[in-house]
């Protein structure tokens, strides 16, 4: 199965490049040139704001209140991968904690993002390990059901195979397809170029609705020229 973000047939960048150039687009920036889509619920925050993740998922199917598959992908995920985790958006147990923070760290892994809960938010925080969760819970979980690893998974709302990009920051957490993500990129850099010049027409004192090309649609509705 994939497991590190890789461009499309043809393409010219390698999952290093790819992990690289996604590091420094914005989760709002991947979500529209993606035509609005692959955004986790607003539910699924950071576990603190300077939070940032980036990687390839490696996708954990568990149960809600059991955390046994999660420490099956400790023990077996790469270096790197983003751990994505499926509750069935159950976060009324803390399935993941200071513990599995620290087994993290020592694995080489890159971040945690869970339709679940997480405990220990304090120390996790001071670990620095990025999480990303639907909440804090300090109940405990049994640890009975096996689960599934590296299967496509449902969390906040979006399919997420093994191997897609995940991009965490303090506004969401996007997923970005493996093969799509080339093309991504670049629809991304070109956006960004965009809006880095309607800001400097912004600054010299241009109107959004004339930057954003609104005046026409706004005059039309008020029945009246601005």
């Amino acid at each position: 199965m994939k497991e590190e973000c890789q461009s499309g047939d043809g393409g010219t960048m390698n999952p290093e490049e790819i992990l690289s150039a996604l590091r420094e687009i914005s989760t709002p920036t991947l979500h529209e040139v993606m035509g609005k889509r692959n955004a986790m619920s607003s539910s699924i925050r950071p576990l603190w704001p300077s939070m940032a993740v980036c990687g390839p998922a490696f996708t954990v199917q568990a149960r809600p209140g059991d955390n046994l598959a999660v420490h099956w992908a400790l023990a077996v995920a790469p270096a790197g991968s983003v751990l994505v985790v499926s509750h069935e958006n159950d976060n009324t147990c803390g399935g993941w904690g200071e513990i599995a923070s620290v087994a993290a760290l020592a694995r080489g892994l890159a971040g945690h993002v869970t339709d679940g809960g997480v405990r220990d938010a304090v120390a996790c925080e001071h670990l620095g390990f990025p999480i990303f969760s639907q909440g804090i819970s300090i109940k405990g979980t049994t640890k009975v059901h096996l689960g599934q690893l590296q299967v496509p998974v449902v969390c906040g709302g979006v399919v997420v195979h093994p191997g897609d990009c995940i991009v965490g920051d303090y506004d969401a957490v996007v997923v970005v397809p493996a093969q799509e993500a080339e093309e991504i990129i670049a629809r991304a850099r070109d956006r960004d170029a965009e809006e880095s010049r309607m800001m400097s027409e912004l600054r010299k004192g241009a109107l959004t609705i004339d930057v954003l090309g609104l005046r026409e649609t706004l005059e039309r509705r008020i029945d009246r020229p601005l």
